[in-house]
């Protein structure tokens, strides 16, 4: 009977073992290759106006879903997302963050750009297993870091770096500039949330980078465009006020 037993949690023991190898095998690591999943409508909004394709770099690569032509635009809206998300977990963006004040009258204000720009021949996009599912297309898209942006990861894994975490919303009416607005507006409620837990009196202005990590989920919902996602923040300046 005590073997019987033995046996079950062996067996038990080695379910759980393989079962969690699978588990954490699945999870793709982004030190060397990213992967992210990109979606895009089928036809525009209405007044969205956004048809431009991508970067126009001749390196990357769409699978050819169809040769009719429908689903020019929802491959066009893929080339122009992949390569911005991308670029957030290549190099990171910086921002200028002015948060709300009330009683000294001033707006909240959040910029950011680019690191470096986005290269299509430096981090050339593979697109991959394109879906049509719900007036949507559905794809993976594949990009290799280089060594020196593989060493530059592995320094913001070095460092601590907190983790933050936002989400954003913009109207899909908005097109492509939706989806960036709604990332920004991700970007600028992580940096506030996480702040304001630390900072006592209100700074007046917070400069500082971050890098997109994790697997970015951008989706619709209401006819507005979420965008919640993660970072490592380094915060380079707190600049605070002189008077009250």
């Amino acid at each position: 009977m005590v073997r019987l037993v033995r046996i079950k949690k062996i067996i038990l023991f080695l379910l759980i073992f393989f079962s969690a190898s699978v588990l954490f095998a699945q999870v793709p690591s982004q030190k060397e290759q990213l992967r992210v999943q990109i979606w895009s409508e089928m036809d525009a909004f209405p007044g969205d106006l956004d048809e431009n394709v991508g970067d126009g770099s001749a390196v990357q690569k769409v699978p050819k879903v169809s040769s009719s032509g429908m689903y020019d635009f929802a491959v066009a809206r893929a080339k122009k997302i992949a390569p911005f998300l991308l670029s957030g977990m290549i190099s990171g963006w910086t921002f200028d963050y002015v948060p709300y004040d009330k009683t000294r009258r001033i707006s909240e204000e959040f910029e950011f750009q680019e690191v470096i720009p986005y290269s299509g021949n430096v981090n050339p996009i593979t697109y991959k297993n394109p879906v049509v599912e719900d007036d949507r297309l559905l794809c993976w898209a594949y990009c290799d870091r280089t060594e020196s942006q593989q060493l530059a990861y592995r320094r913001w894994n070095a460092i601590a770096h907190p983790k933050v975490h936002g989400i954003g919303k913009s109207s899909v009416a908005n097109g492509f500039e939706g989806i960036k607005e709604a990332c920004s507006q991700a970007m600028k409620n992580a940096v506030r949330e996480y702040w304001r837990i630390y900072i006592k009196n209100k700074p007046k202005e917070i400069y500082g980078m971050l890098l997109l990590i994790g697997e970015p989920r951008v989706y619709i919902s209401e006819g507005q465009y979420v965008a919640d996602l993660e970072f490592f923040m380094e915060t380079d300046k707190i600049v605070k006020y002189t008077y009250y």
